[in-house]
């Protein structure tokens, strides 16, 4: 029997539906487990809270409060004043990246990519339903 390209792509896609409807299935059941831990989190966060602890230790584990830091840009334009003023001591708060949006536009235009940035295309096979 010969494989031809339609049976292949006829099968390509009866597979990625069902990989999508067991995604579906799957991501359901987790968005209740997550729903149920973050109340667990909640009443034990309320519970450290009402004892004035930061950790407490039961026979199943150890509840503790965790710290985390964010920084967010409010208003780019006040910032990087700030950083130019005082560029010397203030370049740090700066992190690299590029916009990869910005340098595929810049090759759209039919410019080459900016100095010191390489960009790559990678050649993948889709199948689209007909």
């Amino acid at each position: 029997m010969t494989i031809t390209v339609e049976q292949v792509i006829e099968k390509y896609i009866e597979t990625r539906d069902a990989i999508e409807a067991e995604k579906k299935l799957f991501d359901a059941k987790v968005a209740d487990l997550k729903a149920l831990q973050e109340n667990r989190e909640k009443w034990l966060m309320g519970a450290l809270d009402k004892m004035g602890a930061t950790s407490m230790k039961a026979p199943h584990g150890t509840v503790f409060i965790d710290w985390k830091d964010s920084a967010t840009v409010a208003d780019a334009g006040t910032f990087l004043a700030w950083v130019h003023e005082d560029w010397d001591e203030r370049n740090t708060f700066l992190e690299n990246r590029v916009s990869k949006t910005a340098v595929k536009q810049r090759l759209e235009d039919g410019q080459t990519p900016p100095p010191g940035i390489n960009y790559t295309k990678v050649k993948d096979v889709k199948v689209r339903r007909a």
